[in-house]
């Protein structure tokens, strides 16, 4: 893809950008109120047990894609940065720098690019300078603003509390009883919202003028929407480029600010391109491709179930009668902090719940980031069909982590650094030959590469609270400090060869085979050999002017890529305990390792159809491929009387098998109007078709309540849900109690979690000066579950919790005056039944954590991207030394034209550096972004 047409509307994740762009690649996206948060990608399903990820690939120089969210299930007590997603590192990219963006996805294409690229690669080309006289510059300048355009349905007739009660409270200074909700309850069961006289909770704080007063019991339909502010991200780049015969450069410069729709969430990022060569002599070039990037960012969210993302609350424990405004005045005159959720009149410390902008003013972290990559090459002509040529590559980062929690909240006060560096040198040497031998055409290469990796990581936080109120420094620790460090080095030699063969533009053979030697394997067994093959007949050569096939090509392909492992999984190692007094400790390591580990190997075969008909004008591109991911490294867990919890092993076979299909048209293409049409679609399965021996399900992830998982069985697909299901009758009706209660099973399979299709649809016009470009992404099946929809409905906020029933009643009115939920099922010896239950006891009893009613499918179709430009016409600035000038309205995430479940955007639950996605726990809202851009030419 052309850099310029990835994204209309100027997205800084280079990763979610690629959404439904390309058929077989499957992006999920964090949502834009997380300031940068993880996107993943998925190339032809799962390939792994792990789901398998792309290497990204910068000018040649392999880049780390890694992330440092942490996981948001059994969190550490120590470590206060969970829960916030500090997005994958590929972001470092600067989108106005790419030129060309390819993702190669099978075996075939990612073969030369090493044991990394069996789960693809994403290959971007930045722009590079040009000839031309005197230096161009490019200013590229948009503002967009951001705001939240989905949320959950929420009801607005009942008050906060267990009951529909009020509860009676007496003043301790005026000695009067009041009407009061139970403001202890983080859940919307209480009172109806019918304009009663209550006293609320922000009248029981002493000194305050607004002590003792009485108002009226009303909704605040707004009052979660109300929270978040309008976003506004300032995006700025400007680029220089030119060059003569001999040197050619370009200068880049992009800076983002961004304030987020969470108050006091800002980002700044900043980045800087060089790229340039020059003819030393006319056989020896210099290049070189250098890339800064700093990131900085403070107040970024949290999200998922983590007690400081204020989401959870508004979403999972709430009371709905709350008005937003009054929660923001959350100090008190002498400067301790005030919630909604008090324990009672006389003890208004909060049960649960601090203010919401207690957490995000008071406990905001911040992290940044250095990063630098790029390479300097010198190519030798050593003859005009032979060169060679040495590069050095490097990606370097240090990433820093500060996090805290601030005196007198609801939580220990705590402060916590995490800082990492990490760094990848390649160094690499290349021979090239290409020549053409009259109607044969011949070009090979070949060459080594050694490429180190290096990572040291330290993590410190406070224990046992701070020695000294909002002293934020590990000094301040009460107790001893809990301290982690963590240093990794990995050396990869390789060497590689590829040759490709052609015959009068008609027949193409080409091979490639390359040989990986790993530290992070056994001496004995470091060494692993893999090839490719590939063919392609173009038999449009044989059709001679012919007015309908433009072009038309058959190609096949046969390739293996191998795999290794982390390093210091083959040998034991002792980690650093807590020190006995003044004596070291050290633990011993709980997974046997094995000495006879060899690699993993990913082998595939792929056809392909490449046809295009009238002068171009309508075209296909058909992909059946077959990929299987063998010998997989795998860590099992083997009885305690072996005197190890775990044991690593070589096992496994994953296959992933399907059809990629893209299709493009030019229907209209005249002078003044033109319309371009882009669609693409693919299907795929990711089977397990077998794991070690004795084993018949792996589970991949398990989360929460009810047992919810994501499992590989043997015979089944990756990715299968098991947990608490619906009791079925034969004759498939689920099976009720007398008393309208669900009967449950537990692990139960209840579906997959991959789609059976993704694809998008993007339409181009240009209409004079205008020029039009929209969008859509879409995704069919798939599944996950949701935790937010679960407890809106435990805790009473939901609209489904007052709806009326068949009887014409409020559901929670008594069940004797008709109220109640409608249960429809049957009884156990299949006897049809209806029951009438009270939704709390329904949705808090019974269908709390039964995982089954809380999978949603996953298909949607989204209007991702519009951009409406203008291009001014040349003649109004003839006499300027301005080439071109273009203005453009553009928008992200505009509309979700299609969902199978409301208020969650099924394209946005990204949890950080999960692998699997396969559930959202307290999800960030929905963004949509618009804005206008302005771009120079000079």
């Amino acid at each position: 893809m052309d850099g310029d047409d990835l994204s209309l509307a100027r997205d800084q994740n280079i990763t979610s950008a690629l959404a439904g762009q390309i058929a077989g690649v499957q992006v999920i996206s964090a949502s834009g109120a997380s300031l940068g948060g993880t996107a993943k990608i998925r190339i032809r399903g799962a390939n792994s047990l792990t789901g398998g990820s792309p290497l990204y690939v910068v000018d040649g120089t392999p880049i780390d894609n890694s992330n440092f969210s942490r996981r948001t299930s059994n969190p550490s007590s120590t470590d206060n940065n969970r829960g916030v997603d500090f997005g994958n590192l590929a972001q470092d990219i600067n989108p106005d720098d790419v030129e060309t963006i390819s993702v190669l996805k099978g075996p075939s294409a990612t073969a030369l690019y090493g044991q990394r690229a069996a789960g693809g690669v994403v290959l971007i080309t930045t722009k590079k300078g040009v000839k031309r006289n005197g230096i161009g510059v490019t200013i590229n300048s948009s503002v967009t603003a951001e705001n939240v355009y989905i949320l959950p349905e929420y009801q607005n007739e009942y008050a906060g509390g267990y009951t529909q009660q009020f509860i009676e409270t007496t003043d301790p200074v005026d000695g009067q009883s009041y009407n009061v909700l139970n403001f202890a309850a983080d859940e919307s069961w209480g009172p109806r919202i019918a304009g009663q006289p209550y006293r609320p909770w922000w009248s029981w704080f002493p000194g305050t003028p607004d002590y003792g007063k009485v108002v009226p019991l009303t909704s605040n339909p707004n009052n979660v929407r109300d929270f978040f502010e309008t976003g506004v991200t300032y995006n700025n780049a400007i680029s220089l480029s030119g060059g003569n015969d001999n040197t050619l450069f370009r200068f880049s410069y992009a800076n983002v600010n961004q304030s987020g729709i969470i108050p006091n969430s800002k980002l700044n990022k900043n980045n800087i391109g060089i790229s340039a060569s020059t003819k030393l002599t006319d056989q020896l070039t210099l290049s070189t491709s250098i890339n800064l990037a700093k990131n900085e960012v403070s107040g970024r969210p949290t999200y998922g179930y983590e007690g400081n993302n204020p989401v959870l609350s508004f979403n999972q424990w709430f009371q709905r009668q709350l008005d937003i405004d009054r929660l923001r005045d959350y100090k008190n005159q002498d400067g301790t902090f005030k919630s909604w959720n008090i324990r009672s009149a006389t003890n208004l410390r909060p049960l649960y719940w601090d203010s919401p902008f207690f957490s995000v003013y008071e406990n905001a972290p911040t992290d940044s980031r250095d990063r630098y990559f790029g390479n300097v090459s010198l190519n030798y002509k050593i003859s005009d069909h032979l060169s060679i040529k040495g590069v050095a590559h490097r990606d370097s980062y240090t990433q820093r982590i500060e996090s805290k929690v601030t005196t007198g909240g609801l939580a220990q006060d705590q402060y916590s650094e995490f800082v990492a560096n990490g760094s990848e040198d390649n160094y690499e040497l290349l021979l090239t030959f290409n020549k053409q031998f009259g109607n044969i055409s011949f070009d090979a290469n070949a060459g080594g590469n050694i490429r180190n990796n290096s990572i040291h990581q330290n993590f410190l936080a406070t224990q046992g609270g701070l020695n000294a109120p909002n002293l934020f420094n590990i000094k301040a620790s009460t107790d001893r400090p809990v301290t982690t460090s963590f240093i990794s080095e990995k050396v990869v030699r390789s060497v590689y060869a590829a040759a490709n063969i052609g015959f009068k533009s008609l027949l193409y053979l080409g091979a490639t085979i390359r040989n990986d030697w790993s530290s992070a394997l056994p001496a004995d067994n470091n060494s692993y050999l893999y090839p490719s093959v590939s063919g392609s007949f173009v038999f449009s050569e044989l059709i001679n002017n012919s007015k309908i096939i433009s072009f038309g090509k058959i190609r096949a392909s046969v390739a293996q890529v191998g795999s290794d492992l982390n390093p210091y999984l083959t040998s034991f190692t002792f980690a650093a305990g807590v020190p006995y007094g003044s004596s070291a400790a050290f633990t011993l390591p709980n997974t046997l390792i094995n000495e006879d580990l060899k690699p993993a190997l990913t082998s595939s075969y792929e056809i392909g159809l490449d046809m295009r008909f009238l002068n171009n004008r309508l075209g296909f591109d058909l992909t059946y491929y077959d990929q299987h991911a063998k010998d997989q490294i795998l860590t099992l867990q083997v009885p305690g009387s072996s005197g190890f919890g775990a044991a690593i092993i070589n096992a496994g076979d994953i296959q992933s098998e399907g059809l990629e299909l893209a299709l493009f048209a030019t229907p209209v293409d005249q002078k003044k109007f033109s319309w371009d049409i882009n669609f693409n679609i693919a299907k795929n399965t990711s089977r397990v078709i077998e794991l070690a021996d004795g084993l018949d399900n792996r589970v991949l992830n398990a989360w929460g309540w009810g047992g919810i998982s994501v499992n590989a069985p043997v015979g089944g697909e990756w990715g299968e849900f098991r947990g608490t299901g619906f009791k079925y009758h034969a004759n498939g009706e689920k099976i009720i109690t007398e008393d309208g209660m669900y009967e449950k099973v537990t692990n139960q399979s209840m579906g997959g979690l991959l789609p059976d299709y993704t694809g998008g649809f993007r339409n181009t016009f240009q209409i004079g000066g205008f020029n039009v470009g929209a969008f859509v992404e879409f995704q069919i099946g798939g599944q996950f579950h949701s935790v937010t929809k679960m407890f809106n409905a435990y805790s009473g906020l939901s609209s489904e919790t007052t709806v009326i029933n068949d009887n014409g009643k409020n559901v929670r009115d008594p069940l004797e005056e008709g109220g109640g939920v409608k249960v429809e099922g049957v009884l156990e010896d299949g006897t049809p039944h209806v029951a009438y239950v009270e939704p709390q006891t329904l949705y808090s009893d019974n269908l709390f954590a039964l995982n089954e009613n809380w999978l949603y499918d996953a298909t949607y179709v989204k209007l991702r991207e519009v951009s409406i430009g203008y291009s001014l016409p040349k003649s109004l600035f003839s006499n300027l030394p301005i080439q071109s000038i273009s203005l453009s309205l553009i928008g992200r995430n505009l509309a979700l034209l299609h969902s199978e479940v409301d208020g969650i955007d099924p394209s946005e639950i990204s949890p950080g550096s999960n692998a699997y996605v396969f559930q959202e726990n307290g999800i960030l809202p929905g963004v949509r972004s618009l804005g206008v851009n302005l771009k120079l030419g000079f």
